[in-house]
């Protein structure tokens, strides 16, 4: 038989295919969440979520050509009909030319001192030229599509009379600041635009200066974008009615340009963006695809102290909250891998002839059992130390004879006993019932399960198993993308052994080469967290800490008194007396290396809380349980201080002289300075 090729080899495929392709593989279900809808309805977006949590492919669906695909294809459009009545242009700034701003530094060379504000005036003039040439090159589209649907819905009429008109009127606006000067028809207004463009990528590239033309006729952000939406419904090239999106994805990349220059809050490249949602312009909706760190905590708008307000100028989609589950749902992203998983295994021809339901479950099977994972760590050496159990005589000696047919039993059975020590005495004949295992214990078990499958594990020197499609989907975190990296390193482990046989996947792959493909795709985003040029070295450090410390913990807690702690709390009202810990505990999350949620704790004087876990996928490196079962490790501010200092040495800026902290261009003042 021929070896199979592994179907999730291609990670960001929907970043990088053809129309029709993207068709057949994006998956609907985010967009079956109502709070996606307003990507596709008037009203400016911000777009957020982890790398890889699908917001590139959520805006791919505003392009022209996906909207031709699906109108000529059998699949049915996967949002409402009021979600797909719109055109839409945009920018993709790592791949635009947008990103070639870093390659040429413009300070200090022309301007004097309002540098970077000019360098931030020809950002937003280079980003308008793109998007109004976007915008036009995508109605071209559609108008030779030929798909009359679309284009009668659209009310488009690419008329070259009335497009020649419209160029002049355009032409006429004073936004240009007299850049299309002489332009009299549609083609010699295209030619002026591409010029511009070509005029900024070949000086970005060393290839020139820039004119005289550009540094007179810089255009305001946003305003020309406007400008062309109404011009195009004015000569009713577009219908009146028709909302005009502006896609702006990979706004993270923008930190690096800012990076690069030296740019301060209120004149740098993010801003410019912010300043394009900040004006409320109701001629075009702005959609923005960031990740968490790339906001500004104030969203600060160009060239003024003020800053785009959340609701009033933007509203936030987080992918990452759209799939967590709530009290009235379920979390919607079970559903989300599997479809995901389905679609490429069908692309991969992989699924012919096998029922499509539930493929992933059938695939990676179902949960382990705790007890097979317990007797797979002893591996035939039924000896496990009950060390220190001097009383009841001869409780150590039951516990060691129950480990040869139960070790999972006889570890919960040494916790429970040395809880009930701590209280009472314990007679020996209480043992034979096992009363850990009573049904009115059943929580009290299940809690403490993960606990004891650590602790037999480390004692046998053996890693912790990983396997079935829950620990898949569970070790995924709500982020598609390690979901799929999970997906390729374990089909990387099954290419590897004679069990790629199609036949064979409907029995399942095998629990261990599952695992092996997991524990080699924890190690791989543990290594990814230090190849973050923004501060990843320190988290990387830290997070090694962390990890480390919290399973040490449970790893000694023979009486399993706090299996909950393979995470953390800290009060509110302590973060507030910390800033720093609490600003670099916040970077943390948004560089999704840790989660966070808010939590009541048991105790009162602790008032409203927050607890920290690492991000599931860091589980498996660390050999910490990935579950939740029960209350974090009460810390303090100086438990978090201990592990930054552990981590080699870290400290914050209020630990720096003044004259330490201007000197300072590391990480570490990124971290925990209060400006990003």
């Amino acid at each position: 038989m021929a070896r199979q090729r592994n179907p999730f080899v291609e990670l960001y495929v929907t970043e990088n295919i053809s129309a029709d392709r993207f068709v057949s593989i994006f998956s609907p279900v985010l967009v079956e969440e109502s709070e996606t809808h307003a990507l596709f309805q008037p009203g400016n977006v911000m777009l957020t979520g982890l790398q890889g949590a699908g917001k590139t492919a959520l805006l791919n669906l505003l392009k022209p050509e996906v909207q031709i695909a699906y109108a000529r294809s059998s699949r049915q459009w996967p949002l409402p009909p009021h979600c797909s009545r719109y055109v839409a242009a945009g920018i993709n700034l790592q791949k635009s030319s947008a990103m070639d701003f870093g390659q040429r530094p413009l300070v200090g060379q022309h301007y004097g001192a309002e540098d970077d504000v000019v360098v931030s005036l020809l950002f937003g003039d280079f980003l308008n030229y793109w998007i109004v040439d976007d915008l036009l090159s995508g109605l071209e589209t559609i108008w030779a599509s030929q798909v009359s649907s679309l284009i009668s819905d659209l009310a488009l009429s690419l008329v070259p009379s009335r497009l020649d008109d419209f160029a002049r009127a355009l032409a006429a606006k004073p936004c240009w600041f007299g850049a299309m000067e002489g332009v009299r028809t549609y083609p010699a207004l295209r030619k002026v635009i591409d010029h511009r463009i070509a005029e900024y990528r070949s000086f970005l590239n060393f290839n020139s200066e820039l004119s005289d033309e550009i540094s007179r006729t810089k255009s305001s952000a946003g305003e020309p974008i406007g400008v062309c939406a109404e011009t195009l419904k004015q000569f009713k090239i577009l219908g009146a009615d028709v909302p005009v999106f502006v896609r702006i994805d990979q706004f993270e990349d923008l930190i690096g340009l800012e990076s690069k220059h030296q740019l301060s809050s209120l004149a740098s490249f993010r801003s410019v963006v912010m300043k394009m949602l900040g004006t409320r312009d109701n001629r075009v909706s702005y959609r923005v695809g960031a990740r968490p760190y790339s906001f500004y905590p104030d969203f600060k708008m160009f060239g003024t102290n003020a800053a785009a307000e959340e609701l009033r100028n933007f509203k936030i989609v987080d992918i990452g909250d759209l799939l967590r589950g709530k009290e009235a749902r379920r979390s919607l992203f079970p559903k989300f891998c599997s479809d995901v998983f389905r679609r490429r295994l069908d692309e991969s021809e992989l699924l012919q002839g096998a029922s499509k339901s539930e493929v992933l479950k059938r695939v990676f099977g179902p949960k382990v059992p705790p007890r097979w994972k317990a007797r797979h760590y002893i591996k035939g050496d039924d000896s496990l130390t009950f060390r220190g159990i001097t009383e009841p005589t001869g409780a150590a000696s039951f516990l060691t004879d129950l480990a040869r047919v139960d070790p999972l039993s006889a570890k919960l059975g040494e916790a429970w006993l040395l809880q009930q020590l701590s209280r009472r005495d314990v007679e020996l004949g209480e043992l034979d019932g096992r009363p850990w295992e009573a049904a009115s214990r059943q929580w009290w078990w299940k809690e403490r399960v993960q606990q004891a499958l650590l602790q037999i594990s480390a004692s046998k020197k053996q890693r912790m198993i990983w396997a079935g499609a829950d620990d898949v989907v569970s070790l995924s975190g709500r982020n598609i993308l390690v979901f799929l990296t999970l997906c390729q390193f374990i089909w990387s482990e099954l290419l590897r052994t004679d069990e790629a046989d199609i036949e064979k996947l409907s029995d399942g792959i095998d629990p261990l080469v599952q695992d092996m493909g997991i524990q080699e795709a924890s190690a791989y985003w543990f290594r990814k967290i230090k190849a973050d040029p923004h501060g990843g070295d320190d988290r990387h450090r830290f997070v090694n800490v962390l990890g480390s410390s919290l399973r040490s913990a449970l790893r000694e807690d023979r009486k399993m008194s706090y299996p909950g702690a393979n995470g953390f709390s800290l009060g509110e009202a302590e973060l507030e007396k910390t800033p720093d810990v609490a600003r670099f505990l916040d970077l943390c999350v948004a560089y999704g290396v840790l989660e966070s949620y808010k939590h009541t704790p048991k105790s009162d004087s602790r008032g409203q809380s927050r607890k920290w876990y690492l991000t599931p996928i860091l589980t498996p490196y660390f050999q910490l349980p990935t579950p939740h079962t029960k209350e974090p490790f009460y810390a303090k501010s100086k438990d978090v201080r201990r592990w930054m200092d552990a981590a080699n040495g870290m400290r914050t800026t209020s630990d720096l002289t003044r004259q330490e902290q201007l000197r300072s261009k590391s990480q570490l003042s990124f971290l925990f300075g209060d400006d990003e």
